[in-house]
């Protein structure tokens, strides 16, 4: 855990870990108490930036200017819902949803 607790400190962005040992503690511990937390941010941002990427080109296909604030707009009314719900939603495509849903 002290090993770790380096690593941590070391790689973190700002230093911030190394002004709270407390939350490193509890990081460190949550983390080990649910192995898969730490990924799903990694394919959550995956999954956004494929999003973000499939609305900008059809944005562009129909002749429309895009804008990151556009997207980020129409993906915040959409709430808090599935990212493959929202992309399904904002740019038609519907390839994952099939995929989840055994029709492809």
């Amino acid at each position: 855990m002290e090993e770790a607790g380096q690593v941590h400190m070391d790689w973190t962005p700002r230093g911030w870990m190394k002004t709270e040992p407390e939350l490193l503690i509890f990081e460190q511990h949550f983390y080990l108490r649910q192995p898969g937390y730490g990924t799903s941010y990694v394919t959550g941002k995956y999954l956004l930036e494929r999003t973000l990427a499939d609305y900008a080109k059809l944005s562009e296909e129909r002749g429309q200017e895009f804008r990151m604030q556009d997207f980020f707009d129409q993906l915040n009314r959409i709430d808090s819902i599935p990212i493959a719900l929202a992309r399904w939603e904002m740019t038609g495509l519907d390839d994952e949803i099939r995929r989840l849903t055994g029709d492809e």
